[in-house]
């Protein structure tokens, strides 16, 4: 029987090839691919049994790839099989129930209601005194106990070498992957707090050690380890261009799903633009960029060449776009024709609603950090810059990003009649700013080089424009996007974009996931002219408010993004020789079932989240997420499914090969089989569990 992990996929999308006969026609090329993938590792499972069968004189009756079960729906009855044919004695097939597979042996089958008809078929002789019982020598019962052990292991066995087989091919054609590179931290996150800078390679995390670190394997690792032990610091490793840097970090719950645990440690981009999203719809680099220039790479920026040396190229032109948001940026490219050539990209006028929100309290601090040292402390709120109060949550970094010099700001510490008023002067450090300081994840702004981070509120500060429903002092409650999907524009209708539309259509409630920062984010990329509807509620009566706001742009405030499509940092390992390729392919097969035994291990402990539970439907679309990336992918992909298929399929649960093993393993120590109508039930006990679980991963599925 075969049986699914628990995973999540998330479909990648592919380039649109030309034309409607081309889309199908790819898609079928796609989805044989899919198909041929997934069936190989229930036929290799399924073979090894079939194989160590035959091998011990056992008769196999049937060898099928898929269940041969009868559907019906209605009137209509589908077909057992998609084909089947004899071959001497065993009758092979494909099902047409595509969730597993199996070897009927004369005398095994895991329906217990035929157990009491099968025993009957393979008994021989007796009826007499003179001749006693016997059983068919050919079925499987009356095999030895130690030759029906390797029967019922081999296919667990057979995943096993294939699976290192798998990965062994992928490494020998090239295994594309991003590299364990820190292209930024997240604002306010642990590797923020810590001080970790842009631009290092991670070597180590907790137990694992690789000079040549996956970004995928660091961040399971990371997940693993933080759901594993919460309380406990992970050791992090990180190679500089100057030496290794070693961090203990606490990580933190994503704040959308609790369960996910994190660093804060966010890939880099290369310094070439994607081939397809070189620029962002709407934006100063869309007006200057053209489609000959996808893909291009970015050789100068202000008149400096990017370093091709260093660990992460394109460190320092981030930086440069991160702390020069009011000044052009001159960029020189060398387009993939190899011809030169220069542009330059003015500063990034923003969008807004009309509204400007308070600065809330500074919520982290950088250890060690210049704030930290100028006596700043978590609570702060910042209410002056220079003595300048006409400050707002979203401006307050653009005005604070190019101070090279040092800066008074006042705070307001405590709260009611205790508050107290504190002048703090802050000189900025030189750290790198990789990553806009509106990108923390549940919603902190933070400004790196100030060594601080803070939360905007949802309390109204001012408003400009036509804007008068909504006063100051109003507390947002709520962002709707009128739109139904036919008023999408197709600039907004690919898939970068959906689950934005999807919050915002929805509701954005500000709850876990939809901070004020990220409907900021949305807003700069939805088309001047479109309307909002906005709830708030108005002190002291709270009373409820609603308006209708229009999205505009801002000529009083910069964004520090300007659009620019960067593609992502990649790197490709390739074995040298047929040894290094087994030796990365037993590495892979490892620490593919290690995945799964800490799985099992958080699963019995209750550490899983129903949402980290797929099943067949989750498994395809990976599948079919991975095989549309490439053959090396999809082999990765086929290590992981047969490491899950062998470990999954030995757990003692009746009906499985584990539970077989475990009722053998009873028989050798007691001498002779487990009571059979003990094991019928036991069996059928399985069966049951075993049919809720696969209903339970299907509704997971379907829900998401």
């Amino acid at each position: 029987m075969m049986t699914y992990d628990a995973i999540a996929a998330l479909p990648l999308a592919a380039a649109e090839p030309d034309g409607p006969l081309s889309v199908l026609t790819s898609q079928i090329l796609l989805w044989g691919r899919v198909a041929l993938g997934i069936g190989l590792v229930i036929f290799v499972h399924e073979l090894g049994h079939f194989v160590a069968a035959k091998l011990f004189g056992v008769k196999c009756e049937k060898f099928y790839v898929g269940f041969d079960v009868p559907i019906r729906i209605g009137p209509i009855k589908f077909p057992r099989t998609l084909g089947k044919f004899q071959y001497g004695e065993t009758e092979y097939g494909i099902g047409i129930l595509p969730l597993g597979g199996y070897v009927k042996m004369l005398g095994q089958d895991d329906d217990p209601r035929k157990a009491e008809q099968e025993a009957e078929r393979i008994r021989v002789g007796g009826g007499d005194e003179d001749e006693p019982e016997q059983l068919d020598p050919r079925s499987y019962p009356a095999k030895p106990v130690w030759q029906r052990m390797i029967i019922i292991s081999a296919g667990v066995v057979m995943n096993v070498i294939t699976g290192v087989l798998f990965a062994a091919i992928a490494y020998g054609y090239g295994v594309n992957y991003t590299p364990a590179i820190i292209g930024g931290v997240t604002p306010g996150g642990p590797a923020w707090q810590a001080g970790i800078q842009p631009g290092g390679e991670v070597k180590q995390v907790g137990t694992l050690h690789d000079d040549q670190m996956h970004f995928r394997e660091m961040r399971t690792a990371i997940v693993m380890a933080g759901v594993k032990s919460p309380d406990e610091p992970i050791d992090v490793s990180i190679q500089y261009d100057d030496g290794i840097r070693d961090y203990d970090l606490l990580t933190s719950s994503h704040p959308e799903e609790k369960s996910i645990r994190m660093i804060g440690i966010t890939s880099p981009p290369s310094a070439s633009f994607d081939k397809k999203y070189y620029a962002q719809a709407g934006s100063n680099a869309e007006k200057v960029l053209t489609p000959e220039d996808a893909g291009a790479t970015i050789i100068q920026f202000n008149g400096k060449a990017v370093d091709t040396e260093s660990i992460v190229p394109a460190t320092a032109l981030m930086n440069e776009i991160y702390t020069r948001p009011t000044e052009p940026l001159r960029l020189k490219l060398r387009r993939t024709d190899g011809t030169e050539h220069s542009v330059v990209i003015p500063p990034q006028k923003a969008k807004s609603i009309g509204l400007r929100f308070a600065v809330g309290p500074v919520v982290a601090l950088v250890s060690g950090g210049v704030a930290e040292q100028a006596g700043m402390k978590i609570g702060d709120v910042i209410t002056a810059v220079e003595g300048d109060e006409s400050i707002d949550a979203f401006d307050l970094p653009i005005r604070l990003a190019s101070i090279t010099s040092s800066t008074q700001l006042t705070v307001r510490r405590g709260t009611g009649d205790a508050a107290e008023t504190q002048t703090i002067t802050i000189s900025p450090s030189d750290a790198l700013e990789t990553s806009s300081p509106m990108s923390g994840i549940g919603g902190e702004i933070a400004i790196t080089r100030m060594g601080f981070a803070y939360q905007p509120e949802l309390d109204v500060a001012d408003v400009s424009g036509d804007t008068d429903t909504i006063t100051a002092g109003d507390i947002i409650k709520e962002v709707r996007l009128n739109w139904s999907d036919e008023d999408i524009p197709e600039s907004l209708s690919d898939e970068r974009h959906e689950m934005m539309l999807e919050a915002l259509m929805g509701g954005w409630d500000f709850s876990a996931g939809k901070p004020l920062t990220s409907l900021n984010e949305a807003i700069q990329m939805l088309p001047e002219g479109t309307e909002l509807t906005v709830f708030a509620t108005r002190p002291p009566e709270n009373k409820i408010i609603q308006a209708t706001l229009v999205v505009r742009t801002d000529d009083d405030r910069l964004r520090f993004d300007r659009g620019l499509g960067l593609g992502p940092s990649e790197s490709i390992q390739t074995a040298t020789s047929f040894g290094h390729a087994l030796s990365l392919g037993i590495r892979e097969g490892k620490r593919r079932l290690n995945d799964v035994f800490q799985f099992l291990g958080m699963l019995v402990k209750g550490k899983v989240n129903r949402k980290q539970v797929g099943g067949p439907i989750r498994i395809v679309q990976m599948a079919g997420s991975e095989a549309e990336r490439g053959i090396s992918p999809q082999l990765l992909f086929l290590t992981m499914l047969s490491m899950n298929l062998a470990i999954l399929n030995f757990l003692p649960i009746p009906a499985l090969d584990g539970g077989h093993m475990v009722f053998l393993i009873a028989e050798a120590i007691r001498g002779r089989r487990v009571d059979e109508e003990l094991e019928m039930r036991l069996t059928l006990a399985g069966v049951l569990a075993l049919l809720a679980l696969m209903a339970f991963v299907f509704f997971n599925d379907i829900v998401g």
